[in-house]
C-alpha cells in the first residue's frame, strides 16, 4: 500500500481523518494481522481450524495465547474493518490525484474489492457436500458441521414438508437443560435436552453404571469435541408428548443414526431426525460413472472424476464430467470434485463425494486480482518512462554541456 498524501490539516477533526488514512496505521494493522495468524497457527494444533478461525478472526477482541505470552489483541472485525477504513481514507480519498498515482489508486480500487469479495462469502456463502453412488440422483446437498432436527410426515408419499428445529435452538441444551417446541401444524410437542456436541451411542449393558439415562438399553455417551468440526457427532435425549400429554415417548437423537425416530400422533407417522443441515439445489444430479485412475502398481488415486447427469428445472439433461479444476457450475452453485469411496478398508459399492458451494462473490478474486495487475502495471510503465525521460534529459544536458565546452576552447 502506498500513501501519498496531501497537506496535513490543521483542525482537530481533519487530523484524525489524516490518522484514519495514514500509512502508520496501515503498518499497525498489517503487523496485528500478523499476531493473530503467527498465535491462531500456534493454537490450531490443539483446537482445530474452526475454532481457532471463530476466535481469531470472528470476533471483536481476542485474547492470543502462546505459550506463557499472552496478548489482548483486537479481533478479525476490529482489525479488518480498520483496514478497509485506511485504505479508503488513505489510498483513495487523501491521495494526491495525479498521473504518477493512478495505477497507485487502481490498485487500492482493487484490495478493496477483494476485501468486499471476502466480506460477502463470510455473510452469504454456503458449503456443503453431497455423497453419490453409481446410479444413485439427488437434489439436495448437506452442510458440512451444521446440524438441525427435521420432522415430517412418514406417510406422505407425494411432496413432503419440513418441520426444522435449527441448532441455534438446541446446542445450548447441554446438562440437564431442556427445551419444549411447538408447532400448531404438528399433533404433539417435542422436547430436546441434554445436547452434546460430539457424543456416541453406548449400550448400557456394556458399561458398569451409565452416566446418563437409559432408553431401549441404549444412552447417549459425550466425547471430547473434535478439532474439526466435520468430524463431530451430536446427540441428544428427545421426549414427544401428544395427546394433551396423556402419551409420552422417548428416544436419543444421534448424528450417527442413518434412520430417523418415529412417532405415531394425530393419525399419522412422523418422523424425526438430528442430521446436517440439508439446502435444496435448483438442479439433481445423477451419477452414472465414477472413473478412477490409480499411479502404476498403487492403489493410490492419480486422478478421479465423475460422470454425471443434470436434470434442470424444466426437466431438461445435461451430462458433464466433473474433475479437478473442471467443477460444475449451474444456477450460483459450484460443484466440484471432493473425495470418493470405498478406501481405508471401507467396503461396498463405489461412490463419489462432491463438495457444493454457493459464494455470490466467487468471481470478485478474479476481478480484484485483475484490477490490481492493472495498477502495478501503470505504476510499473509510468515509472518506467519517467525513468526513461529523465535518463534522455540528463543526457540532452551532458550532450548540450560538452559542446558548449568543445566551441569554447575552439574559439580560444
Amino acid at each position: 500500500m502506498l500513501h501519498t498524501m496531501a497537506k496535513k490539516p490543521k483542525t482537530l477533526p481533519g487530523q484524525l481523518f489524516a490518522a484514519l488514512g495514514s500509512f502508520w496505521l496501515a503498518t499497525a494493522l498489517l503487523v496485528n494481522l500478523f499476531l493473530p495468524t503467527w498465535f491462531g497457527t500456534l493454537e490450531q494444533v490443539d483446537k482445530g481450524i474452526h475454532a481457532v478461525q471463530a476466535q481469531y478472526f470472528e470476533s471483536w477482541i481476542v485474547l492470543a495465547k502462546a505459550g506463557a505470552i499472552k496478548l489482548l489483541l483486537p479481533g478479525g472485525y476490529v482489525t479488518m474493518g480498520l483496514l478497509v477504513v485506511n485504505l479508503f481514507v488513505g489510498g483513495l480519498v487523501r491521495i494526491r490525484k495525479s498521473k504518477s498515482t493512478i495505477g497507485v489508486i487502481i490498485g487500492h480500487v482493487g484490495i478493496l474489492l477483494m476485501m468486499g469479495g471476502g466480506l460477502v462469502e463470510h455473510m452469504y456463502s454456503e458449503y456443503g457436500r453431497v455423497r453419490l453412488y453409481e446410479g444413485e440422483e439427488k437434489d439436495q446437498f448437506s452442510s458440512y458441521a451444521e446440524w438441525e432436527v427435521a420432522i415430517w410426515d412418514a406417510d406422505a408419499t407425494a411432496s413432503v414438508e419440513e418441520f426444522l428445529i435449527p441448532g441455534s435452538d438446541f446446542e445450548d441444551l447441554g446438562g440437564e437443560a431442556s427445551r419444549t417446541f411447538e408447532r400448531a401444524e404438528l399433533p404433539f410437542d417435542l422436547i430436546l435436552k441434554r445436547y452434546s456436541e460430539n457424543s456416541q451411542l453406548r449400550l448400557a449393558a456394556n458399561v458398569g453404571i451409565p452416566k446418563a439415562p437409559v432408553i431401549e438399553n441404549l444412552f447417549i455417551e459425550p466425547m471430547a469435541s473434535s478439532k474439526e468440526d466435520e468430524f463431530n457427532l451430536p446427540g441428544m435425549y428427545a421426549t414427544a408428548i401428544t395427546e394433551g400429554g396423556a402419551r409420552v415417548e422417548e428416544s436419543l437423537l444421534n448424528g450417527f443414526c442413518k434412520h430417523p425416530w418415529t412417532v405415531r400422533a394425530g393419525g399419522k407417522t412422523w418422523a424425526i431426525k438430528l442430521r446436517h443441515v440439508t439446502k435444496t439445489m435448483p438442479f439433481s444430479i445423477k451419477l452414472e460413472k465414477f472413473l478412477k485412475d490409480d499411479h502404476p502398481g498403487m492403489s493410490m488415486a492419480r486422478a478421479y472424476s465423475s460422470d454425471v447427469i443434470r436434470t434442470d428445472a424444466d426437466g431438461s439433461t445435461h451430462k458433464q464430467r466433473i474433475q479437478m479444476n473442471e467443477p460444475l457450475r449451474k444456477d450460483g452453485l459450484i460443484v466440484y470434485q471432493s473425495g470418493f469411496g470405498p478406501q481405508n478398508g471401507e467396503g461396498g459399492p463405489p461412490y463419489t463425494v462432491l463438495a457444493v458451494s454457493r459464494n455470490p462473490s466467487d468471481r470478485i478474486p478474479w476481478i480484484s486480482v485483475a484490477i490490481i495487475a492493472l495498477g502495478l502495471t501503470w505504476t510499473f510503465i509510468a515509472r518506467l518512462f519517467g525513468f526513461l525521460g529523465k535518463q534522455k534529459r540528463m543526457a540532452l544536458k551532458a550532450a548540450a554541456a560538452s559542446g558548449s565546452l568543445s566551441g569554447g576552447k575552439e574559439a580560444a
